[in-house]
């Protein structure tokens, strides 16, 4: 059956109704709903129309980029609507919430411009999403996943925010072929642990671990004390940068946050009392720092009691990219976060056109810019659907057979080359970004850069 590639004009009238037609984006277009399409004839029988759809050496060039698609897949729809409910699981309470509704916002905004799209084309397939709230915890994770897939048959989750969280859902996900798309779950321990689990663009927390260890150690620290969310992510994070530091001669402790505790005032007062210790030994607020490796209001509480501990107020703190958050930046510590000159890395975002087209209409949407982070899971959203698309079945284990080809093949508002292996990033690019006070505010400001393919930090 022979395949016409055509591009939907924005009146889209060139586009006929009675033609059925599966629509395949490989990353955004700039425009309200421009986009491209692929086409095929149809052959009716009886009520049921069937259309098998072979695309074998087609390029696709979308904003300069060429795509080769070589999956081959079988629709069949009867007249009328069909609706694909996909999950979407998110700490919408707890410490994370700010996140947690950003990303709720990104994955419904994509889900509304794919359907735009698909109505231009007049297609009968429709994407819904089904949102869940998993409080921030593996059981709520896995209570999430369970209900949509019992209440909507998801086939489709994307989400939760945290590698604990994800961990709680990949046994459920596995068992009934829900394909999982976290947008910040980067735990190494995740890697490889199921065929369902995929986590795109996103870079693991061996990157961060060398971006925090490599920069530490390049502004001269000699002493750090570790303040990190005792969980899967972030105790990983811990246990590899401290190892990448102690070999470098560094002397390095660790002070673990219980997850989810109302207050973190014992932990910073350890945190005071070994910095000072240091001190005391030779060390100097030149060479002695802390590391914060903990977001949201877990993070506000501790850096609210340190702005209050004089050993601490001295000496230069660096951290995660979730500090980066526009929450604790015009919060009461944003001005502590700026006077500790706050350092921490954040995964790379070009200012690409679909970059710029992902915050401008998630700013006209909602009146507000989109946390970080909030791209992946946009852009997964995307993914998503597109693999069901090319699948033509809303399965699980159709889906995963095309979704890794789609991934590789598309580059989105997170502005992420997607290489992968066993389900997962194989290289990234971080930002190194520095708190600073900028017109009465406090904001980050780049002073270098890391580089994935050479495993380097390079500041200044």
């Amino acid at each position: 059956m022979n395949l016409t590639l055509k591009k939907i004009s924005t009146n889209h009238k060139a586009v006929s109704t009675t033609i059925a037609t599966i629509l395949l984006i490989v990353g955004l277009v700039v425009g309200a709903v421009a986009g491209y399409a692929i086409v095929s004839s149809t052959s009716s029988s009886g009520k049921t129309t069937t259309s098998t759809i072979t695309v074998g050496g087609t390029t696709v060039t979308v904003g300069g980029t060429t795509v080769s698609v070589t999956t081959t897949s079988t629709v069949s729809a009867t007249p009328g609507m069909v609706t694909y409910t996909i999950g979407s699981i998110q700490p919408l309470t707890g410490s994370y919430a700010s996140f947690g509704v950003s990303f709720q916002n990104s994955v419904d905004l994509a889900v509304s411009q794919m359907n735009a799209n698909l109505s231009a084309v007049g297609s009968n397939i429709r994407f819904d999403v089904v949102h869940a709230d998993d409080g921030l915890t593996p059981q709520g994770a896995a209570t999430a996943i369970q209900s949509e897939f019992q209440s909507k048959g998801v086939q489709v989750v994307i989400g939760p925010l945290t590698s604990a969280e994800v961990q709680g859902t990949v046994q459920f996900a596995t068992q009934n072929h829900i394909v999982v798309l976290p947008g910040a779950a980067t735990a190494t321990s995740l890697i490889g642990i199921s065929p369902y689990l995929f986590r795109l663009g996103q870079p693991g927390d061996q990157f961060e671990g060398q971006v925090i260890a490599q920069t530490i150690v390049q502004t001269g620290q000699k002493n750090v004390v570790m303040l990190y969310r005792d969980d899967t992510s972030e105790a990983g994070t811990y246990n590899f940068s401290s190892s990448l530091m102690t070999q470098a001669g560094l002397h390095v402790q660790g002070i673990a946050l219980p997850p989810g505790a109302s207050d973190y005032a014992a932990q910073v007062a350890s945190a005071g009392t070994a910095v000072q210790q240091y001190l005391s030994s030779g060390g100097t607020t030149k060479n002695t720092a802390v590391a914060l490796l903990d977001g949201g209001t877990e993070a506000q509480n501790v850096l609210q009691h340190a702005s209050t501990t004089p050993s601490l107020t001295g000496v230069r703190w660096y951290g995660i990219e979730s500090l980066d958050d526009s929450s604790l930046l015009g919060s009461s510590v944003g001005s502590f976060m700026a006077q500790a000159n706050l350092t921490i890395g954040s995964p790379q975002v070009l200012s690409s056109p679909q970059f710029n087209y992902f915050n401008r209409t998630y700013d006209a949407k909602y009146g507000m810019p989109p946390e970080p982070y909030s791209s992946y899971f946009y852009d997964n959203t995307w993914i998503a659907m597109l693999s069901v698309l090319a699948a033509g079945s809303y399965n699980g284990a159709q889906i995963i057979q095309v979704l890794p080809l789609v991934a590789e093949h598309y580059y989105g508002a997170s502005s992420t080359g997607i290489w992968l292996s066993h389900n997962d990033q194989q290289i990234a690019y971080y930002d190194v970004l520095e708190c600073i006070m900028s017109g009465g505010t406090a904001t980050f400001t780049k002073i270098g850069s890391y580089n994935g393919g050479t495993n380097q930090v390079t500041l200044g």
